[in-house]
C-alpha cells in the first residue's frame, strides 16, 4: 500500500477547512466528541472554530497497527456525562479519516443510542474512496489505496 505524509500545514489547514464548513452550516454543537486515538488531535483543532459546549472522547479501537481488526472496541467509555444527553441535544463526532466506515459508523450508532436520537453530524478532514459511511463534513478524499500518516503519527 502506497503511503501518502501529511504535514503538520497542510493537516491543520485540512481541519479548519472541516471545522469552517461545520460552521458556515451554522451547527452549534453541544458537544464534541472525538474519537480516540486518531480524531483527538483534529478534533481539538477544529474546537478552536466550532466552539462546542462540551468537549469529550470516546475510546475506539478497529486498527492494530496498520491491520484492521474484525470489530470496533470500546476502549474509553463517556462515563458519567452519558446521563446528560438527550435526544434534543446537538453532537460532533470528529475523526481523522473515514477509511472503510466501519468506526465512524459505530461511533454514530452508539451516539445515537446513548442520547435517544440527538441531532449527531459527523467531521473527518479526509475520507477513502469507497467507505461506508461518509461524513457529514469532510475536506479531502484519497484512494483506498493509500495510506495516510499523519503528522503526530511515527512512520
Amino acid at each position: 500500500m502506497d503511503k501518502t505524509y501529511i504535514p503538520w500545514d497542510d493537516f491543520h489547514k485540512d481541519c479548519d477547512i472541516t471545522a469552517s464548513q461545520i460552521i458556515s452550516n451554522n451547527f452549534k454543537p453541544d458537544y464534541m466528541v472525538a474519537l480516540s486515538r486518531g480524531g483527538l488531535v483534529p478534533a481539538r483543532i477544529m474546537a478552536e472554530i466550532v466552539k462546542p459546549k462540551n468537549f469529550l472522547t470516546l475510546g475506539l479501537k478497529l486498527y492494530d497497527n496498520q491491520t484492521a481488526g474484525d470489530k470496533v472496541e470500546i476502549t474509553q467509555e463517556l462515563g458519567s456525562i452519558i446521563h446528560d444527553f438527550d435526544r434534543h441535544d446537538r453532537v460532533l463526532i470528529v475523526d481523522d479519516i473515514s477509511d472503510k466506515g466501519t468506526t465512524l459508523g459505530y461511533a454514530y450508532s452508539y451516539m445515537f443510542r446513548m442520547t435517544g436520537g440527538a441531532h449527531i453530524v459527523t467531521a473527518c478532514p479526509y475520507i477513502k474512496t469507497g467507505t461506508s459511511k461518509i461524513p457529514t463534513y469532510y475536506h479531502k478524499e484519497f484512494s483506498s489505496e493509500e495510506w495516510l500518516v499523519f503528522p503526530f503519527e511515527k512512520d
